[in-house]
């Protein structure tokens, strides 16, 4: 028991030792690790030392320039300000120099126009004064014109007095002479509507005596077409005049108008009958003229249909063709107031 005690004391000791030991070498290590650190630090610190004296150095340079700069600029910013001032001056002056000579412009623009303000009073008291002689004197010569005046309105009232007696004497005489002139012309006029109906008059006649050879005509037609068929001779004689009326002779009147005159002066366009119910020569003549627009004698084919109604003689289209071209034998498109009155007295 004593024995293994004491071992164990030994082995405590030693274990001891050996931690001490172990201590020991832990806590050499730590210093020798403190003091490379601190080498270490105190290296960076030259270092540091050695920049930051570098630095200074630099920054002492730096700022030495830069209070030159300043110095340098503060001087040029003395020599502006000093440049300036100067110009202000100029500027000023110049400002003073324009505002004396604006001043004298004023002052001479003020003195002109107290000139031509006192001109101008010193002209309106002439032309007023230039004025009032002139209606002094107008007022006296109008005064001395007051009775010329009054005598020369009385001479032109006595000149239009005159004058308008003279104008009426001139209408008078001019109404005269065209009452005149109106009186023969209508007495030509009238010898013209005599000579017209006197030529009427011969003309009827001549158209009665063509009348006349045109029957004995139309008679020797028919005899000569009798002998060769008889029922030809009958056909004709029927259709010669188909639906045209049996007129007799009536001799015209001396005092009708003529055949040719205007439709105004005839009257109605259509023929009004006579006393017998059948229309005259006159009434025929009226009525051609009513187609005769150029007033040449004559009318178009076309028109027979209408001036046979207005006679009161309508055909059928079967006569109007016959009628037709038994009027215009020449095939002319016009029929003539000799032939057609020979027709309607056949």
């Amino acid at each position: 028991m004593g024995d293994e005690g004491a071992i164990q004391a030994m082995a405590r000791s030693i274990l001891a030792e050996k931690r001490a030991r172990k201590a020991a070498e832990d806590d050499a290590l730590r210093l020798y690790n403190r003091v490379r650190q601190l080498q270490k630090e105190e290296d960076r610190a030259q270092k540091r030392i050695i920049e930051t004296k570098k630095k200074a150095k630099e920054i002492i340079k730096l700022r030495e320039r830069n209070e030159a700069k300043l110095i340098e600029k503060e001087q040029r910013q003395r020599e502006a300000m000093e440049q300036v001032e100067e110009q202000k001056l100029e500027n000023l002056r110049a400002k003073e120099e324009q505002l004396r000579h604006r001043i004298e412009q004023e002052n001479k623009v003020y003195q002109d126009k107290l000139e031509i303000v006192q001109k101008t009073k010193e002209e309106r008291a002439e032309i007023e004064r230039l004025l009032a002689e002139s209606r002094l004197l107008a007022r006296k010569e109008a005064l001395e014109q007051k009775d010329t005046i009054r005598k020369q309105q009385e001479d032109a009232r006595r000149k239009i007095e005159m004058l308008k007696l003279q104008k009426l004497t001139a209408a008078q005489e001019e109404y005269e002479r065209r009452l005149r002139e109106e009186i023969d012309a209508k007495l030509l006029k009238e010898q013209e509507i005599e000579r017209l109906a006197q030529m009427e008059l011969e003309l009827i006649e001549r158209l009665k005596t063509k009348q006349v050879e045109q029957r004995r005509a139309y008679q020797q037609l028919e005899a000569v077409l009798s002998l060769g068929n008889v029922s030809t001779s009958r056909g004709l004689q029927q259709g010669s005049k188909p639906g045209s009326p049996k007129v007799n002779h009536v001799s015209p009147s001396p005092d009708r108008q003529p055949s040719n005159l205007s439709q105004s002066q005839q009257g109605p366009a259509s023929a009004e009958p006579s006393a017998n119910g059948e229309p005259t020569e006159e009434d025929v003549a009226r009525a051609f003229a009513v187609y005769d627009t150029e007033g040449q004698g004559e009318i178009p084919s076309l028109s027979l249909d209408p001036l046979l109604r207005d006679l009161g003689v309508p055909l059928n289209p079967s006569q109007l063709s016959q009628a037709i071209a038994q009027l215009d034998v020449t095939q002319t498109g016009r029929i003539t107031f000799g032939e057609f009155l020979l027709w309607w007295k056949g």
